[in-house]
């Protein structure tokens, strides 16, 4: 993974059977499950319906769980802000908004200010660039998963 301060990871099923492990300790998986079932305990004292995921952060190493995974990663090296768009965006998702609103502008820039797209009639040259471009712009915030909130 691509994460400062990153030093493995752990994937569980629903039935918390280790599904893939790198560089972590065998009981992590007994770990999480425990502070997940008294996370989950203390939600609904709370009024929550669950707890989503939490962030355990010690003197030397830190460990977040969300969507059955935990990352473990050195506290002092580690980028919490890398960590959140991993958990919370669906990076292709972004990347591919981004990239048809940043292909609706070159197109936009084209039809209007330069004579490569004169073939076409006036208004069908906005045409592709607008649909690009909303369809790009509803990418953006729909790639956020319902799991939006900080570490």
């Amino acid at each position: 993974m691509k994460i400062r301060g990153y030093i493995g990871h752990v994937r569980v099923d629903d039935n918390w059977r280790v599904v893939e492990k790198v560089n972590v300790p065998d009981q992590l998986a007994e770990i999480l499950k425990f502070n997940v079932e008294k996370g989950n305990q203390e939600a609904k004292e709370l009024g929550f319906s669950k707890l989503n995921g939490f962030a355990m952060m010690g003197s030397v190493k830190s460990l977040t769980f969300m969507k059955n995974e935990a990352i473990m990663v050195e506290t002092e090296k580690a980028d919490w802000q890398e960590l959140f768009v991993h958990y919370v965006y669906m990076k292709g998702w972004l990347a591919l908004g981004i990239t048809l609103v940043i292909l609706s502008m070159i197109l936009y820039y084209m039809a209007l200010f330069t004579s490569y797209l004169d073939y076409f009639a006036n208004l069908p040259r906005l045409f592709l660039p607008t649909i690009l471009l909303i369809v790009g712009l509803i990418m953006i915030p729909s790639s956020k998963t319902k799991f939006s909130y900080r570490l």
